[in-house]
């Protein structure tokens, strides 16, 4: 059974929770409060949503780099921007999270089936690398911090709003799904996106639009419990003493969307619950291999625990998560007054 320091803990999610620049802190009027016990106040703080005044400031930093792209571009395309990330999902667990800020060549797409109609006025490749050499020229004028290392990404640090956010270049990827309901539905959601990975390719497809309505969807259902849920394993794996490095946020994202709904309804004072249901899908994780590596992301498109790499760390974070169940539950069974906390926490 693992060991965990809550002190050291609570005192990580505090710093994750605090906005230097408003000089608040997002912690809960609870999270002092003496009569709850550190373990309980780790487990249940954990869950808690971001409050959308600091998510509103990350977005407005993605919305300040759009506006300067677009005043400097000179391109001979249209661009299209679409932000995807955490905090569009409400499962970040910083008040200075990542965002990203899509950036897609907007004159042409490439389709899942052709309809005879080839583009060439011109070549695709020269079109998203020039996309990207002008991003980062424009960038690197107006912000001190630029990163654009990455191969798929330009980074800008945003020093006033003390935000970062990733410029992500890519094609529209039109599926026939999409072609076939984008009057009916009226929204991307079959709409994918053809990530370039520099400096050569090739592209991936990604779909986040559907990734983004399925998280929603499911976090909606369950009263905010499959985000709780999230948020839990995230800050579990942020504190590690082990560092996690082939678990990521995606897959996190997937192992809880892969638990049924009524297992994660969230309602006052069964976060011990969502919890255990969490426990027990990291277990069948662990024990069924055929089980893990067919399950799907959120979006249906992919199947990201299929790699044995992230099995150890899976129990490694299960491991953590038990001790934190059973430390708070041997706490809430035995007091009625830590019962009614939770209730009004």
């Amino acid at each position: 059974m693992a060991t965990l320091n809550y002190i050291k803990r609570l005192a990580n999610l505090q710093n994750r929770r605090f906005d230097k620049e408003l000089n608040e802190s997002l912690i809960s009027k609870s999270f002092s409060a003496p009569d709850i016990p550190d373990n309980v106040k780790y487990m249940v703080e954990s869950m808690l949503p971001i409050n959308q005044k600091y998510n509103s400031r990350t977005i407005d930093a993605a919305i300040r780099v759009q506006k300067h792209l677009q005043d400097g571009f000179n391109l001979h395309f249209n661009r299209a921007y679409r932000t995807q990330g955490s905090v569009r999902t409400g499962t970040n667990i910083k008040v200075h999270s990542d965002f990203d800020l899509l950036t897609i060549i907007d004159k042409y797409f490439y389709p899942e089936v052709s309809n005879g109609n080839t583009y060439t006025d011109s070549d695709p490749k020269d079109d998203i690398k020039e996309l990207r050499r002008q991003a980062t020229k424009i960038l690197k004028g107006i912000y001190d911090d630029v990163d654009d290392t990455h191969d798929k990404c330009v980074s800008i640090f945003n020093k006033s709003l003390n935000r970062k956010v990733d410029v992500v270049f890519g094609f529209w990827y039109n599926s026939q799904k999409y072609e076939q309901t984008k009057v009916e539905r009226n929204d991307e959601y079959y709409r994918g996106i053809y990530l370039y990975k520099f400096p050569n390719g090739p592209r991936e497809l990604d779909y986040p639009f559907a990734h983004i309505h399925q998280v929603n969807s499911k976090g909606d259902t369950t009263t905010d419990g499959s985000r709780r849920g999230i948020r839990l394993l995230k800050t579990l794996r942020a504190d590690s003493d082990t560092e996690l490095k082939s678990l990521k946020s995606f897959h996190l994202t997937t192992i809880v969307h892969a638990i049924e709904n009524n297992n994660l309804a969230y309602s006052r004072g069964n976060e011990l619950s969502i919890a255990k249901a969490i426990s027990e899908e990291l277990n069948k994780l662990i024990q069924d291999p055929t089980y893990r590596k067919g399950i799907k992301s959120p979006n249906g498109t992919e199947t990201p625990l299929e790699k044995d790499e992230i099995v150890p760390e899976i129990k490694s974070l299960k491991a953590d998560l038990d001790t934190l169940i059973e430390d708070s539950a041997r706490e809430i069974l035995n007091s009625q007054v830590i019962k009614k906390a939770i209730l009004t926490y």
